[in-house]
């Protein structure tokens, strides 16, 4: 608790002034953790998919027999996969295997009941330690089948970059725009403080004490109760993050589930409540001294 000689009347804002600054704070807090948990789960992607290739194997239609010249082709590829340097390991997934994937659209799927050739998915673990030519690799499978695709993930995971990067800078002009209100708030319940107290003030200055005294001790009394609010919508911000983390770690399937929310979290977001609070001491100053200059 910040002391004060004065007895201000500080009812007017005792109930409002935390409360909305508790709001505007877990406002703020959870904003800023969506975009670090944005940030972190580009990174975990990233790390997930540099190191990973997917071979898509088409069937040959024309082929009278085009199982078995797809498995043929596998096995080759499979061949050529060995003999690459930057190849870590490869897995080419059975029919057994498609059939299981393609189960949740086409249903099960059965000789007598899906009488196609089906695609074949490879996929590709490339080395950390030697580089792999991918130009080349691409070039030499297509040499050998034009019935083969290569997708390294790279297009696909730049655009998911921009796309995070975007919702980020959309979410830190929510926050300015948040702590643009509160330190509003802050200012008009500043202003509506001194009024109610005008009469403590006149007789102050009527005693001899300067603007400059009053200003210290009425700015550090909103400022302490913007801290209070602050302190609260902080709190009620890590309850709110520690559930959705509970939640998300139940979740069976899906990015977020293979994802962990990095407990450093709960660090950054203090910095909420800190600028709120320097926020809170700057306006109330700025609002004392001008509305003071007002009143003399």
């Amino acid at each position: 608790m910040l002391k004060t000689d004065i007895a201000f009347k500080s009812d007017i804002n005792k109930g409002f002034l935390p409360f909305i600054t508790a709001f505007m704070v877990f406002l703020a807090s959870i904003t800023f953790a969506t975009a670090m948990i944005g940030n972190d789960l580009t990174s975990d992607w990233n790390k997930r998919m540099s190191n990973n290739i997917t071979i898509q194997v088409l069937p040959d239609i024309k082929n009278k027999n085009p199982n078995k010249e797809i498995e043929d082709r596998i096995k080759n590829i499979t061949l050529i996969l060995k003999q690459t340097p930057g190849i870590k390991s490869s897995h080419a997934m059975t029919l057994n295997e498609t059939t299981e994937l393609l189960k949740p659209w086409l249903g099960e799927i059965g000789k007598n009941k899906l009488d196609i050739p089906l695609p074949r998915i490879i996929t590709v673990e490339t080395s950390d330690v030697i580089p792999l030519n991918i130009r080349a690799l691409t070039e030499e499978i297509k040499n050998y089948s034009n019935l083969i695709t290569i997708e390294t993930y790279e297009s696909w995971m730049n655009e998911f970059s921009k796309t995070i990067s975007a919702l980020q800078t959309l979410l830190g002009l929510i926050i300015i725009l948040i702590l643009s209100t509160t330190a509003i708030t802050i200012a008009y319940a500043t202003k509506s403080g001194l009024i109610a107290n005008k009469n403590v003030i006149e007789i102050m200055h009527m005693v001899g004490a300067h603007n400059k005294y009053i200003s210290k001790h009425f700015s550090n009394q909103m400022m302490e109760l913007s801290v209070y609010g602050g302190i609260v919508g902080y709190i009620i911000a890590c309850i709110t993050i520690t559930i959705i983390k509970t939640f998300a770690g139940n979740i069976n399937g899906g990015i977020i589930s293979n994802f962990n929310f990095s407990s450093n979290i709960y660090w950054y977001i203090l910095l909420i409540p800190l600028i709120a609070g320097i926020i809170s001491k700057i306006t109330a100053v700025i609002t004392v001294n001008k509305t003071l200059n007002k009143m003399v």
